[in-house]
């Protein structure tokens, strides 16, 4: 461990040496011989689950750290030199420090990833990584595992107060589509050769995604070929050959995502939902089932733990004995036949009588409870948060079939997830994030930038009414100035962007990078949400300019969109909001239910609120707390509107996909001066 606080200065070795740690600490709860100390305070799963997460977004993470510490200089010279700061300074000096990811002393490394836990937010974060090349050549020599193997899938489950999930398991290679015909196969169109101008270009180069799945890359190259070129003859016949192929590659796309999620993740897909929410009776029939788990079966199984489980009992139920498994690890588990009952049967009580009829009874009451549940109450999803490696991030994770329908929001690192609820909300009171605590904007707070090229005429026509009739400013049909946008983004909650590419030949990334504050953004042109990677250089990408600003949420595109459906998909979103807009001003039933409950027990209603006499008068930062606590919880947010937004798409799947989320949980609300 030693190594990991050496090097936490150089972003790409503690990357690969966080990432080494992480297996590690997970081989060591499945291969008895290969033990590592845990300590008194943390288990296994926090250990590899910590420096997994410690292995994302490691350039990023040491970039926005120096961002923030060199605006808090700038903002507040004394404050970082006095002896007792502000507790407004400390907050945020404590929320940057939280960007680091190692201490300076081996000693303080157990006490620094404890505080890491306690400061986690509750919203559950869910990272994902990739192991190829010497990790795979690694694992295969320790746990014995068949060459076929040429990649692994580690991914962790986090989030605060609840125990961390940490899975590894084999991938297996995606090598074709098997549906009725290939993704590389000739359309049949005669095209101007004079028409091609250049080659798809491929933004992350070549990492172990193009091993394991080499289709992915193809099927983008084959959509930038036919969106960029048009048939040599605009024929009826022509534009039914074009319209074939770009459905087939729809089709390929959306049939890749589900081999995917059954092949990669296979029984433990429930892993990368969100928890029930609005589930009144959850805590009562959980404990309930931890009870009867333990005095029956004598399994002892963390709440949380069992919780997730719950949620996602019905999607396992082809392979109940993993259940068993992760509960007995404590959350931990390494995939694969060869090692899916290995040192379960030593762990059981005496009295089972088999690992395989202990996992079915185990799991026949999880089920009947899950169902006993869904059927009582009308249960939705909680949010999650996705932190990917730089080198799987390109995949549409947000749109694998279980996940298409859920609210999903991605950020490159757990830290950056901390730094922005930081900067958009101003927590005061506790430097933990409350789960109460997201930001909300106005969607008609806005600003516009709408064909500033001149050749997009269909989009001008379809918005530039739309904007008018919501008298929302902005321009139309020219290129606006760089400070014109600086003051927009600082200006107004949010910015929405028609144009091509990211915008960034209107206003440079480190122009915005320069800002204090920044306005969600709905970024429609071309790979505006394509990050492009560098090999041991920070990753570029407008997402990454607008998040170190401090924009609580950016929709962006991955890859290449033409421009009609996609302002299908632009359109829905922003009818979305303001529809939502409308009916956040409406009382909310949840909300009026626990207020009156707490004023029947005499909370938030008693007349004598203490001997100080509180200040009528509130600080900007209170202000800010205020608006943020301000938002509804049970309403839906911004990211919620994404998967009826890809349904309105011609090509759900190769134009649909293409928008994500980054960012955080971010809710609507009409503005009183507005």
């Amino acid at each position: 461990m030693l190594s990991f606080i050496l090097c936490r200065e150089v972003p790409a070795l503690f990357q690969k040496v966080s990432r080494l740690l992480a297996a590690l600490f997970i081989l060591s709860t499945s291969i008895r011989t290969f033990s590592l100390s845990s300590g008194k305070a943390l288990s296994e799963s926090q250990w590899a689950s910590y420096f997994h997460q410690a292995s994302l977004g490691a350039h990023l993470n040491h970039q926005l750290f120096t961002s923030m510490i060199g605006k808090q200089k700038a903002q507040n010279p004394m404050d970082l030199e006095v002896s007792c700061p502000s507790s407004a300074t400390f907050i945020g000096s404590a929320r940057i420090k939280a960007l680091r990811f190692a201490p300076e002393l081996l000693q303080d490394l157990e006490g620094y990833v404890v505080k890491f836990f306690e400061r986690l937010p509750r919203t559950t974060v869910i990272c994902v990584s990739l192991l190829g090349g010497a990790y795979t050549s690694l694992l295969k020599e320790l746990l014995l595992y068949p060459s076929s193997i040429h990649a692994w899938i580690l991914f962790s489950r986090l989030k605060s107060n609840c125990q961390p999930v940490v899975i590894l398991l084999p991938v297996d290679s995606i090598l074709e589509v098997g549906s009725d015909d290939d993704a590389n196969s000739g359309s049949g169109i005669p095209y101007d050769d004079k028409k091609i101008v250049q080659r798809w270009h491929c933004p992350w180069g070549y990492t172990a995604i193009d091993d394991v799945a080499p289709l992915f890359r193809q099927i983008l190259e084959q959509n930038y070929l036919s969106s960029s070129i048009y048939p040599s003859e605009d024929t009826k016949k022509n534009r039914s050959l074009w319209w074939m192929q770009r459905k087939r590659l729809d089709r390929h796309l959306a049939k890749l995502l589900s081999d995917l999620e059954d092949s990669w993740f296979g029984p433990w897909k429930y892993l990368l939902l969100g928890e029930w929410s609005g589930c009144k009776h959850l805590d009562s029939v959980q404990k309930k089932l931890a009870d009867d788990l333990k005095c029956e079966y004598r399994v002892d199984v963390q709440e949380s733990l069992l919780k997730v489980i719950l949620g996602g009992a019905k999607y396992v139920s082809e392979r109940e004995e993993c259940v068993l498994q992760l509960i007995l690890n404590k959350g931990c588990y390494i995939g694969g036949e060869e090692y899916r009952d290995h040192g379960m049967s030593s762990t059981l009580p005496n009295t089972c009588t088999g690992v395989e009829g202990v996992s079915q009874s185990v799991f026949k009451l999880i089920l009947e409870t899950a169902h006993e549940i869904e059927e009582q109450e009308c249960v939705n999803r909680e949010p999650i948060i996705l932190v990917l490696d730089f080198e799987v991030q390109m995949l549409p994770w947000e749109n694998l079939p279980i996940l298409r329908d859920q609210e999903v929001y991605r950020m490159p690192s757990v830290g950056s997830i901390s730094a922005t609820l930081e900067r958009c909300c101003h927590p005061q009171q506790h430097i933990g994030v409350d789960a109460s605590v997201f930001p909300i904007i106005d969607p008609l707070d806005a600003y516009y930038v709408l064909n500033p090229s001149g050749d997009l005429s269909g989009t001008q026509i379809e918005f530039e009414n739309w904007f008018r009739n919501q008298n929302i400013e902005g321009k139309t049909g020219i290129a606006p100035t760089v400070a014109e946008l600086t003051v927009a983004l600082k200006s107004h909650d949010l910015f929405i962007y028609f144009g091509h590419g990211s915008g960034a030949q209107y206003i440079p990334g480190q122009e915005i990078q320069k800002l204090e504050s920044c306005a969600a953004t709905l970024l429609m042109g071309c790979s505006s949400g394509s990050l492009s990677l560098n090999g041991c250089y920070t990753p570029q990408g407008a997402p990454l300019c607008y998040l170190l600003a401090g924009s609580p949420v950016i929709v962006a595109n991955l890859w290449e969109v033409t421009d009609k459906d996609i302002d299908r998909f632009g359109k829905a979103m922003l009818d979305a909001w303001v529809r939502e807009r409308s009916a956040a001003s409406i009382d909310c039933s949840q909300c009026n239910l626990i207020s009156n409950e707490f004023k029947s027990m005499n909370i938030g209603g008693s007349r004598r609120n203490g001997k100080k006499k509180l200040s009528r008068k509130k600080s900007p930062e209170a202000c800010n707390i205020s608006a943020c606590n301000d938002s509804c919880n049970h309403r839906p947010k911004i990211g919620s509107f994404m998967s009826q937004a890809r349904e309105a798409c011609t090509l759900p799947f190769l134009i649909g996909a293409s928008p994500v989320c980054y960012g955080i949980p971010t809710g609507i609300k009409e503005k009183k001066d507005l």
